[in-house]
């Protein structure tokens, strides 16, 4: 049975005072922290960091609202139990790749995005609990307000909020159930990760694949980034989200990575320098990504020792 206000149901959920609640809502853009970092061109990436308070409720609406909007079987990032390797491997027997990035993809996600989809699936049993929508209740839209001032900053995304990336994939459902049939009518292979698409095929991929969807993202508010939005073949290096598909159709981290992890390896294990954290984390994303690779690495540097028990007491 709903409560008054979605306000209402979470006070008492949490135990908190509504009045609390409201003033964290009422005032939620100054709730964040933020600051910049580097981005691998060499621009810089604004992070919208929320406070404690405005976390926690934003966990509350993804676990409670946000978890029961459809999220397409074709969108890869943000979902537990799916990596970047299960990604690379939808399209590992292809030999054309197209890779097309959303320009500003996060930023680009507004309140009317967020307000469209919660409408679409306000008749979900788990989401109408929280809604009543008739002609003499404002509940819904009531309802739709609070949700927008916990999970937006000035009514758009922001990348560092914890309800960024589930709202991300969420609003993209109809695109992706489009994308997808129109990859499947002209023999494509469809999957996005966040802001990055690719579609592959056995056969060269015309440039009205590309114009299909530059018009398709428009339509949904969304604009193709043409500088990052490029061809690749099997005759070339392709990547995947990160990942090198190489011409004999293996996934792997590249022969630069490769080169550096053993690198950063010998030099932490024989002098002591760099960072062991981060190196421990390269050395499981290559466990994950080349198995073989991992082991043969291992067993090489085994005359130093446990090699990960070298490193990770070096970190304490």
């Amino acid at each position: 049975m709903a409560l008054n206000s979605l306000l209402s149901f979470i006070a008492q959920d949490l135990r908190l005072k509504e009045s609390y609640i409201d003033k964290i809502a009422q005032r939620s853009n100054k709730y964040y922290r933020e600051y910049w970092i580097k981005k691998t061109n060499g621009g810089l990436r604004k992070i919208c960091h929320p406070s404690p308070e405005l976390k926690t409720l934003q966990y509350w609406i993804i676990n409670n609202i946000l978890f029961w909007l459809p999220i397409s079987d074709f969108a890869f990032a943000y979902r537990k139990g799916i990596s970047i390797k299960d990604h690379a491997l939808k399209h590992e027997t292809s030999n054309f790749t197209l890779h097309i990035d959303i320009k500003n993809f996060f930023e680009s996600i507004t309140d009317r995005h967020l307000e469209l989809v919660i409408r679409q699936n306000a008749s979900h049993p788990r989401i109408a609990a929280f809604f009543n929508d008739t002609i003499d209740n404002n509940t819904l839209y009531n309802n739709l307000q609070f949700i927008k001032q916990i999970c937006l900053k000035v009514g758009r995304v922001s990348i560092g909020a914890v309800s960024s990336p589930v709202i991300s994939n969420v609003i993209m459902h109809e695109f992706d159930l489009w994308a997808n049939a129109y990859a499947q009518a002209n023999n494509l292979i469809y999957t996005r990760y966040a802001d990055d698409i690719y579609i592959s095929s056995t056969a060269f991929i015309a440039m009205s694949v590309r114009d299909a969807f530059k018009d398709q993202l428009e339509k949904y508010g969304f604009q193709l980034n043409a500088s990052k939005t490029r061809f690749m073949s099997r005759k070339n290096r392709r990547k995947i989200t990160g990942l090198v598909i190489t011409s004999d159709r293996q996934i792997g981290v590249g022969v630069k990575l490769r080169n550096n992890i053993k690198s950063m390896i010998y030099n932490k294990i024989t002098k002591d320098i760099g960072d062991a954290d981060c190196i421990l984390g390269y050395l499981a994303f290559l466990q994950q990504i080349e198995p073989m690779t991992y082991n043969k690495i291992i067993i090489k540097y085994s005359g130093y020792d446990d090699v990960v028990s070298k490193i990770k007491a070096s970190s304490s």
